[in-house]
């Protein structure tokens, strides 16, 4: 059976369980996990894992953390960071928030209140002791209701943005020359040298200028659209497929008056062979699609990340997390684009011998054959551009104007939406030309 997304748009989900998060830990290249998914994943590769000392992030592959000997595999998906701002995001009929301090003790008590300043939920007794402590009486309590029901709250508390390399690093530089923001330590590691180096708060205002939060929304809308397009062109080649294997013996009855007995055994094997066939696909379909829902709720959460950022956020979680999630596009692209061009259509058909007045002291194997045969890759606009190696197969339209001269084409330029400029440097001109690309 396919898999199919069973939340609502605006509800963040787990690329590996594609539930609603439960305790979501982040990875170092930005995307989120459940912590028992990411360590069940953990677990799956424990050899793979215990032997580089790091994992790999389930979405886009990328290395993350680094274990030492003494650390078991079995705790590293708790060693990465809670992401503050997703666990904002979950609707609070669907959050169950336990004492943070009793849980580290084993025990599950509902939380009733959360310290702005630890960034702790606690229970009742812990938040009575925690107010009678003289380091901690003046702390910020608020009431959990009130966090969860006003998601400009939780943005509030989850403002802080530490280092990825570095967790108890604030990200408090900006390099213009290599567009990233850096903790102390990275500064000085890395970008000591760079000449275009300023306090991200003083370079705040210029970047949100630059980062357009809602482009980047729309770009990952339309990464969600090209992968659910994608599953739909599967699932119906996986239906047509079965169409197809169950047509052919209409067609082997055809020719049955003369060749009954050979062309029951043909039947037969088609059967078994057209069943095998798409079965072995739906199986492949079926893990091509997981894989691709996978990276839809990745997208998707990238998308719903953006756009609460964008709503309550501040100005410094608006461009970290516009700049966070705009370095990942170029990598959903270019995995979107691997998904279309390693896309095989499938089709059956029969094909006989045309010593049809022979066919009588034939074997079966000489009458005929199953033969499964692959359309091209799917290509859809904005993800593969014309090369040097494409051939025109047709002109649309073409508006040129060159008053009789026969024009020396020394320029060419290849623009949006399929088109193609030509430039004459003789006459000066140029002239636009809309083509089909093989």
């Amino acid at each position: 059976m396919a898999a199919t997304i069973t939340h609502t748009e605006d509800e963040p989900t787990c690329p590996i369980c594609m539930g609603l998060f439960n305790v979501p830990r982040q990875l170092p290249c930005a995307h989120t996990f459940c912590q028992s998914c990411l360590q069940s994943y953990i677990t799956s590769k424990a050899i793979e894992h215990e032997k580089k000392r790091c994992i790999e992030c389930p979405v886009c592959r990328k290395t993350a953390g680094h274990f030492t000997e003494n650390k078991p595999t079995s705790e590293w998906a708790s060693s990465f960071p809670v992401d503050t701002v997703i666990q904002c995001m979950i609707p609070k009929s669907k959050v169950d928030r336990v004492c943070d301090a009793c849980s580290s003790e084993g025990s599950s008590v509902p939380a009733t209140g959360f310290c702005a300043v630890c960034e702790e939920a606690m229970c009742d007794n812990c938040l009575s002791v925690h107010r009678k402590q003289k380091i901690s009486k003046a702390h910020t309590i608020i009431t959990m209701e009130e966090l969860l029901n006003n998601p400009q709250n939780m943005m509030k508390f989850a403002e802080g943005f530490t280092c990825l390399n570095h967790e108890d690093e604030d990200l408090k530089f900006y390099c213009n020359n290599h567009k990233i923001a850096c903790c102390g330590i990275c500064y000085f590691q890395s970008h000591n040298t760079c000449s275009k180096v300023g306090m991200l708060k003083d370079e705040l205002s210029d970047l949100l200028c630059e980062t357009k939060t809602s482009e980047i929304i729309d770009e990952l809308k339309k990464l969600q659209a090209h992968l659910k397009t994608y599953i739909d062109v599967k699932e119906t080649n996986m239906k047509d497929l079965k169409s197809q294997v169950n047509g052919l013996t209409d067609q082997i009855r055809e020719v049955r008056v003369k060749i009954n007995t050979a062309l029951d055994e043909l039947e037969t094997k088609v059967k078994t062979e057209g069943k095998r066939i798409h079965k072995e696909a739906a199986v492949r379909t079926q893990e091509e699609n997981h894989q691709c829902l996978s990276l839809i709720h990745a997208i998707r959460n990238s998308q719903l990340l953006c756009e609460t950022v964008k709503k309550y956020g501040i100005d410094i979680q608006k461009f970290l997390t516009a700049e966070k999630i705009k370095s990942q596009l170029p990598l959903y692209y270019s995995q979107v684009r691997e998904k279309y061009e390693r896309t095989d259509i499938l089709t059956v058909q029969v094909t006989f011998t045309p010593l049809l007045e022979s066919i009588l002291s034939l074997s079966s194997s000489d009458i005929g054959k199953l033969v499964t045969m692959k359309g091209s890759a799917l290509c859809i606009p904005g993800l593969r551009k014309p090369t040097k190696e494409c051939q025109v197969e047709k002109v649309e339209t073409v508006d040129v104007n060159i008053s009789g001269n026969t024009p020396s084409y020394t320029g060419i330029a290849i623009l949006p939406r399929d088109r193609v400029m030509l430039i004459d440097k003789t006459i000066v001109s140029a002239f636009f030309l809309t083509i089909h690309i093989k």
